[in-house]
């Protein structure tokens, strides 16, 4: 059930069901059924997956219906690279103008993915990671660039999840994380900039490596 019945609710209500799994890409959204599950009229259903349809998360295809957006190899690549340059300027303006409060987040965030890498709580560190560079976006203050990397993020997730279920991923991920932190507290701009893209980067040679079926030796 959703809490209150708006339309952005519902579509928040949504994209979290597709972010987390739950409705995999390709798959049809089932109106009728979705409807009851989330106690909301289909009228309204409607409304917010056409909202959807404008981020990118979902398609609506004239007699097949609503369905979760598939995103090509070709497609992931690029978004790889349109993220890489997105978080690289972002941390090089973190790293000028994270507050104390910004970099006690980060710190934060940082420990919670370590404890999650250290028990194999892969759920867990996909979350707190996901809040990580979230948290760098906004250091950075650029709401513009922020937004787009949101999206970017948005139409990778199925992969990312999937290139963050061995344990040695997560440690390659974690070590990354605090060679950012660490740049970005002593507000070195240039270093800062270069690991987050090395970040990015190594990210989708990782999932690249998971989806052929291959692990980290």
């Amino acid at each position: 059930m959703v809490r209150g019945h708006g339309v952005d609710a519902i579509a928040r209500r949504i994209e979290d069901m597709i972010l987390q799994g739950e409705v995999l890409p390709g798959e049809r959204l089932n109106e009728l059924a979705l409807s009851r599950r989330l106690d909301i009229s289909r009228a309204s259903l409607r409304e917010a997956a056409r909202g959807l349809e404008q981020t990118g998360l979902l398609e609506i295809i004239p007699n097949r219906g609503v369905l979760v957006r598939q995103v090509s190899m070709k497609d992931a690549l690029d978004l790889y690279d349109l993220r890489a340059a997105l978080f690289r300027a972002a941390a090089r303006l973190a790293a000028r103008r994270a507050t104390p409060q910004c970099l006690l987040r980060l710190q934060q965030l940082n420990e919670q993915m370590r404890d999650a890498a250290s028990a194999q709580r892969f759920a867990d560190y996909y979350g707190r990671n996901l809040e990580f560079h979230t948290a760098i976006m906004a250091a950075g203050g650029n709401a513009p660039m922020a937004r787009t990397y949101d999206q970017a993020v948005k139409g990778l997730h199925l992969f990312r999840r999937r290139s963050l279920l061995h344990p040695a991923q997560l440690d390659l991920s974690l070590r990354e994380h605090e060679d950012l932190l660490a740049a970005i507290s002593i507000h070195d701009a240039a270093a800062a900039g270069d690991v987050a893209e090395r970040h990015i980067m190594l990210g989708r040679d990782r999932m690249l490596d998971t989806l052929e079926g291959g692990m980290p030796a």
